[in-house]
């Protein structure tokens, strides 16, 4: 990961962290505002879109065996159809609202308000429907728009962590919030607490549970140790996420099966440990 987007990214998730523990027992919130680069962040994007399937374009829309939500853009945004329960949280919708407040041009049958549910009922339904406009149209616009896309993981980021660290027991705030510091002085860090987010969620949401535990980046966080210099937080934040992940394969329905994705699961956080290439193609 270039230089510029770490000591960016490093300095203002520091500054944050002082300002919200010297104030905050004014109960003062602050949302935390960092600068990068559009080439930074398209690359942190691309690495996330890799994870999600090889930077493959059709990938940019898929439909995976076992879901029932469509998955769209570089951070594989989940879409409901109108049909279908949902406990995770719907993120192509509230992506494409930061799309409209962008400016985005949408394919007509979307530009509604609000956005419709996805159109499709059906895997084998959208599977059938890849020579037809309406596909077309999708994939236009999910190729056309990476630069909002990247962007929205960033902020998706972003926005998410006082948001946990809010969300955390008053007694273990400090710790936390010190654990997203070290990880924020590390170029691998940066890209783990980006990916986990988009990848799982930040593990607030009470929708977002099997029974009563989450699976998100706080429950990722809170399940950390302290490692004898802060320079092994990553290694310990693999250790934590590895765990987090088999403990809700554990706990999951047994009609979900996740015991199918949790290979790749853990595949995807090993990655947090890889050098990070200067070029995706």
């Amino acid at each position: 990961m270039p230089v510029l987007i770490i000591d960016k990214f490093r300095f203002f998730i520091a500054a944050w962290l002082v300002i919200y523990f010297v104030i905050g027992s004014l109960n003062v919130s602050y949302a935390m505002t960092f600068e990068i680069s559009k080439a930074d962040t398209l690359l942190v994007a691309k690495r996330v879109f890799k994870n999600e399937c090889d930077v493959e374009k059709d990938c940019l829309i898929e439909w995976n065996v076992g879901e029932n939500f469509l998955s769209l853009g570089l951070g594989h945004f989940i879409w409901y159809p109108g049909n279908a329960p949902g406990i995770y949280h719907e993120s192509f919708r509230s992506y494409l609202q930061y799309a409209r407040e962008k400016g985005a041009s949408f394919p007509v049958w979307m530009d509604k308000t609000p956005f419709p549910s996805c159109p499709w009922l059906s895997r084998e339904q959208f599977l059938s429907s890849k020579e037809s406009k309406m596909y077309q149209d999708l994939l236009d616009f999910m190729t056309k728009s990476e630069d909002d896309q990247a962007d929205y993981l960033i902020e998706n980021a972003k926005g998410s962590l006082q948001k946990i660290v809010d969300a955390a027991p008053q007694e273990r705030r400090l710790r936390i919030s010190k654990y997203l510091s070290e990880l924020s002085s590390n170029p691998e860090g940066l890209y783990a607490i980006i990916d986990y987010v988009n990848f799982k969620g930040s593990g607030i949401l009470d929708s977002e549970r099997y029974q009563g535990q989450g699976w998100g980046l706080l429950q990722v966080l809170e399940g950390m140790h302290d490692r004898p210099t802060s320079g092994e937080v990553l290694v310990e934040f693999v250790r934590s996420a590895k765990d987090v992940l088999k403990h809700r394969v554990v706990i999951a329905p047994m009609s979900r099966n996740e015991e199918q994705w949790l290979p790749g699961w853990l595949n995807r956080i090993d990655t947090y440990l890889e050098s990070n290439p200067s070029t995706l193609h």
